[in-house]
């Protein structure tokens, strides 16, 4: 099993079915993959087969499809873990920074990464602050590297998690009707 599989089956526990929730700003999703931020997923087309052939239960038979597993996965790795390069990271780290992206968005998890690595530089000791922009770089990924030479990957995986739940909190704050998402809790994690 490749080091995706391993995160991609983690995730899915987090990742529901088919869900169409009314206070999402995604619209329907299926296993987290929001239909208004991703209209153009293959697997929306398997989802509108299923729900012509079987009505009101489609979302009961989605599992069944073979083809509609593959798409999520396809999808996740090109849209969440390889954009990271996950492949060349420590397998705790990039499953961390997988998890936090799908959960939160490739710019969102970006900002938590970037932040996580300018606390964690020693006030520049180790190397350079990097911008925060939320973008996905060269500099981002060369700075995570140096990063794991000066630094346990425990202390970036909690500390990922720690501004992780922070956003969660954030977010519930300044918008109550989010805190029925309470269950985003359980994705955080601290190793001891």
């Amino acid at each position: 099993m490749t080091n995706f599989e391993k995160a991609y089956k983690k995730l899915v526990r987090f990742e529901g079915g088919y869900v169409f929730d009314k206070d999402d700003k995604g619209g329907e999703t299926y296993k987290g993959i929001a239909r208004n931020f991703n209209p153009n997923w293959e697997g929306w087309k398997l989802i509108e087969t299923s729900k012509e052939y079987y009505g009101e239960d489609f979302a009961e038979h989605l599992h069944e499809s073979e083809y509609l597993e593959w798409e999520v996965q396809k999808f996740y790795k090109e849209k969440f873990w390889d954009v990271f390069l996950c492949d060349s990271l420590p397998y705790q780290i990039a499953e961390e920074i997988f998890e936090i992206s799908v959960n939160t968005g490739i710019m969102r998890a970006s900002i938590i990464l970037q932040t996580v690595l300018n606390l964690l530089n020693r006030n520049g000791k180790f190397y350079p602050d990097i911008k925060i922009d939320g973008k996905v770089g060269p500099q981002t990924l060369s700075t995570l590297r140096l990063c794991l030479q000066k630094n346990s990957e425990k202390l970036l995986f909690n500390v990922l998690n720690i501004l992780q739940g922070a956003f969660y909190t954030e977010l519930m704050l300044n918008n109550p009707v989010y805190e029925k998402y309470i269950g985003w809790f359980s994705r955080i994690e601290i190793l001891k």
